[in-house]
């Protein structure tokens, strides 16, 4: 029997965690929204960080390596999720995990790109993952068309851009929101100082799992500057019924075995 599972994923730039009155006005906003899985760009954590936050969020919560941290992956502490550690890189910038369903698993990886355009900024797409059934998703300090941008300067593509798109092309990977809403403009960061509203945070996903996904969009937070991007996915999973028993038909020739079931009737017999 075929199920549809639906995973949500929600994506925010948090502009830091190490304030604790924010730290919990940001995992309460979390708990709030009926999301499984909340992938968090720029919460700047330390190692001696990690266990005083997964205590105050209540549930699971994976760090990649590095002196600073700026992504985290947590998974909702009401939802019982199989998930697990998957890749990590060393900057603190990435981290991905599985999430392992019935039938199959599907990769989540949050990323937080640099904006130097000379550093190696899509290296995750290709490692340690499950490119099939990919779904990455953060801030990517990108857009990728000109309707993604709104105020200052005029846009053009930069080389960053053309790497990205060029990946996407390689990989199969597809801008979700785009694809679900071609024409329209949202933007996931706002600065009122410069006047400037893009769209630089979003979800990257494998073309094999596009048609799953039945809404990406973006939505108000409390974190400073950044949106919400959340993006529901509907999972095909095999749900196994009780199967058809058959008999190993070896075991007649089997003596022990016939002369066990010989005696099991008789004390059965004798039981009525």
């Amino acid at each position: 029997m075929s199920l549809r599972m639906k995973i949500s994923l929600l994506s925010l730039n948090v502009r830091g965690l190490r304030n604790q009155v924010k730290r919990r006005s940001i995992f309460s906003f979390l708990k709030d929204q009926n999301c499984d899985i909340f992938l968090l760009q720029e919460t700047f954590s330390e190692p001696k960080d990690e266990s005083i936050w997964k205590s105050e969020w209540g549930g699971a919560i994976f760090f990649p390596t590095g002196r600073l941290i700026v992504v985290s992956i947590l998974i909702n502490p009401l939802r019982t999720l199989n998930v697990e550690a998957t890749g990590k890189d060393a900057d603190g910038r990435i981290v991905s995990v599985n999430l392992i369903y019935s039938s199959g698993r599907i990769s989540i990886c949050n990323v937080y790109a640099p904006n130097d355009s000379q550093q190696e900024q899509n290296r995750y797409l290709l490692s340690n993952t499950e490119i099939s059934s990919l779904v990455v998703g953060g801030d990517w300090n990108v857009t990728l068309q000109a309707m993604d941008k709104k105020g200052g300067l005029p846009w053009r593509p930069t080389l960053y851009r053309d790497k990205l798109v060029s990946i996407m092309d390689d990989t199969g990977f597809i801008d979700v929101l785009r694809k679900l809403n071609p024409n329209e403009r949202s933007f996931s960061y706002e600065s009122k100082s410069l006047k400037v509203s893009s769209r630089i945070d979003f979800y990257l996903i494998s073309k094999s799992i596009t048609n799953g996904a039945v809404k990406a969009n973006t939505k108000v937070s409390n974190a400073p500057d950044h949106k919400a991007v959340v993006l529901d996915l509907r999972i095909l999973s095999e749900k196994r019924g009780p199967g058809l028993w058959k008999f190993n038909n070896s075991l007649v020739e089997d003596n022990e075995f016939v002369e066990l079931i010989k005696n099991s009737y008789q004390l059965y017999v004798g039981s009525i």
